[in-house]
C-alpha cells in the first residue's frame, strides 16, 4: 500500500471541502490511451478535442509545476507544455483509488477540485486549465 496515499486520504477527509465527482464504468479508463493500472493520466485537451498530449502519475503530486505533457496515442497537441493549469481531462486507471485534481498546490492541496473515481474518465469541470495538484484517496 502506498503510504503517501494513506496520508493524503486522511488529510483530504479532514478538510470536508465540496467536490465534483466523475463516475463511469470501470472499463472506460482502460480504453484511454496508455493510462494503465495504478496511474492517473491527465490530458492537454478534453474528449471533444482528441485529448492530445498526456502526463501520468501514480502517487501524490502536490504541485504540477515542473511536470510536462508528452506526445502519446492521442496526439502531440500540448506536448512540452507544463501540466500546471493546462489539463482539460483525466483518466483514472486504478481500480481501487480515486484521484482528486486540485485548484491550489501546496503541502496539502486545497480549493476547488474534481474527483475522478476508480476506472473513470472525465473532462475536468471546475479545475479545467486551473489545476495545480493531484492526490489519491482509497475508494474501496
Amino acid at each position: 500500500m502506498n503510504v503517501k496515499r494513506i496520508v493524503a486520504t486522511a488529510a483530504i477527509l479532514a478538510t470536508g471541502l465540496g467536490t465534483a465527482v466523475a463516475t463511469a464504468p470501470a472499463a472506460s479508463a482502460a480504453t484511454i490511451g496508455t493510462c494503465t493500472y495504478n496511474y492517473a493520466c491527465l490530458f492537454y485537451n478534453s474528449s471533444n478535442y482528441n485529448l492530445g498530449a498526456q502526463f501520468q502519475h501514480e502517487s501524490d503530486i502536490n504541485d504540477y509545476a515542473g511536470a510536462y505533457f508528452s506526445a502519446g496515442q492521442y496526439g502531440s497537441s500540448g506536448a512540452g507544455v507544463e501540466v500546471k493549469n493546462h489539463a482539460a481531462s483525466v483518466a483514472n486507471g486504478d481500480r481501487y483509488w480515486q484521484v482528486t485534481i486540485w485548484e491550489r498546490s501546496g503541502t496539502t492541496p486545497w480549493g476547488n477540485h474534481n474527483i475522478i473515481r476508480p476506472g473513470a474518465f472525465a473532462d475536468l469541470g471546475v479545475v479545467k486549465n486551473d489545476n495545480a495538484a493531484g492526490t489519491w484517496q482509497y475508494a474501496g
